[in-house]
């Protein structure tokens, strides 16, 4: 017990100081992130009272959404934590068994603010189920319930961390989306009622407010034990996928297989790309694309521009901080090669355009076939105006305020909100003006947005080779902020 809390007290220093160095509160504008956390928590605690008073009448449907808003919390913490499998693996050298690994694992997940601010918010869901009929039984199932979800964000954060996993997933989330979409596009949303009785949030409520209790329970506590029991047996096998000499080896690409001066740089921006997690709700918006303009009786060509102009949002990340996922030695290997800061950004931006467009490309052919060959051109001009201003905005972006992302988490939502929120909003107003366009004036205007795509081109390539030079003029800035990185 001694050895465990002195590593913990380690990891705590190392934490802490690694937020000191990084410039505390100012840097990346954690301050602002945890101010409006903390608006969030604000409002979160506005609909308790809401919620407090609908227990009390006996209805507890806010407190079924509250409860389902804890659960995306916990799981959002856990999968916005850097990966601690090598770092733990590490551990391994010393006398610690893997329960030993697994309670410094689930310690280390509550250090940061944002862990303690949705374990507040979740332990105060007791405030409205005092209120209900049945208030002891509804907190333990409460308690049970936190338990189940931080476990279960413990568990996808492991299991992220294998490839096979990683692919089953994926296409389980597709599978669900699709069947949930089809149930309404069916006007059947009533079925997705009959499996409420095993949707934990609901069995919170129906424990609080009397209805089957014991069993409500129940069940909580066995999705609870097996929720435990998965994030183990999750940690320990990415402890082994960590630990194994062959996770060192880099996936192959076909890039490799083209000639190109930079072709390399792009099949490794390519490659780390596709280990970050936001890309992927660009893929699912796409999926529901294409399943409403297979499905539909009659498509929009709205719709279509709306779907096109979504789908660029969660790729973001890739162009506002395409050096995030590189490692110090990465930067250093920049310094060796006889490549210009302006062709090292510019191979980013290609690994950017494949990924962005290999998520549009099938909503653009498939609005060729239901909604003709000119709505799928405005379509084509859209995501490419849209694409280039991105790659603008997040060039600079990328040398003025780079941060340190992780495989298979998240982008961290700590670097430079203010200007995020700003980038999204500008590098959005080409495809909102084509969108406007079309629907004023039709297929007319397809020709129109041509020039809407000349006037996005033009800033990009200033401002790429003013980030070019930039980048190397501050290669070694760049560098000691990703070693500063943290999550």
């Amino acid at each position: 017990m001694d050895r465990l809390t002195a590593i913990i007290e380690y990891q705590w220093r190392a934490h802490w100081r690694q937020f000191s160095q990084a410039g505390k509160l100012a840097a990346g504008n954690r301050g602002i992130a945890l101010v409006v956390t903390g608006l969030i928590l604000f409002k979160y605690f506005r609909l308790l009272t809401s919620a407090r008073i609908e227990v009390a009448r006996g209805n507890a449907a806010l407190l079924s959404f509250l409860l389902a808003s804890i659960f995306l919390g916990c799981v959002s913490v856990c999968l916005n934590s850097p990966r601690a499998g090598r770092s733990l693996s590490e551990l391994r050298r010393l006398p610690l068994s893997i329960s030993d690994l697994f309670a410094i694992r689930i310690v280390s997940t509550f250090m940061t603010p944002f862990s303690w601010l949705v374990m507040a918010g979740a332990f105060a869901i007791v405030y409205p189920i005092a209120q209900a009929p049945r208030p002891f039984a509804g907190i333990v199932a409460a308690l049970l319930f936190i338990s189940m979800a931080w476990s279960s964000g413990l568990t996808l954060s492991h299991l992220l961390t294998i490839k096979a996993w990683r692919r089953v997933l994926f296409v389980f989330l597709l599978v669900i989306t699709a069947i949930a979409v089809g149930m309404f596009t069916r006007n059947h949303p009533n079925l997705l009622t009959n499996f409420s009785w095993v949707e934990p949030h609901v069995l919170v409520a129906q424990a609080a407010m009397g209805k089957s209790s014991l069993f409500s329970i129940g069940i909580l506590l066995g999705f609870a034990a097996l929720a435990l029991f998965a994030a183990r047996w999750s940690f320990s096998q990415s402890l082994t996928i960590a630990a194994s000499p062959s996770s060192e080896r880099k996936a192959h690409s076909l890039l490799f297989h083209f000639s190109g001066r930079w072709i390399g740089l792009t099949a490794k921006d390519f490659r780390y790309f596709l280990r970050l997690l936001d890309p992927y709700f660009g893929v699912i918006v796409s999926a529901l694309g294409c399943l409403y303009l297979i499905s539909s009786s009659a498509p929009s060509g709205t719709a279509m521009m709306v779907l096109v102009l979504t789908v660029l949002i969660p790729n973001a990340p890739l162009a506002f901080n395409s050096f995030g996922l590189d490692t110090r030695s990465g930067m250093d290997r920049y310094a060796l090669l006889p490549a210009p800061g302006t062709a090292i950004i510019r191979s980013k931006n290609l690994a950017f355009a494949m990924i962005a467009g290999a998520q549009v490309l099938p909503l653009i052919l498939l609005s060729g076939w239901r909604l003709g060959l000119l709505i799928s051109f405005a379509a084509l001009i859209e995501a490419a105006s849209l694409a280039v201003a991105y790659m603008a905005w997040g060039n600079w972006m990328s040398v003025t305020s780079p941060s340190k992302m992780h495989f298979y988490r998240f982008a961290p939502a700590t670097n430079a909100i203010p200007e995020i929120i700003a980038g999204v909003v500008m590098s959005s107003l080409p495809g909102v003006l084509i969108l406007y366009l079309i629907r004023a004036y039709g297929e007319r205007a397809s020709w129109v947005t041509v020039l809407i795509l000349l006037a996005c081109v033009l800033p990009y390539l200033l401002v790429t080779n003013l980030s070019g030079r930039r980048f190397e003029m501050g290669r070694e800035r760049i560098r000691d902020s990703l070693a500063q990185g943290f999550g």
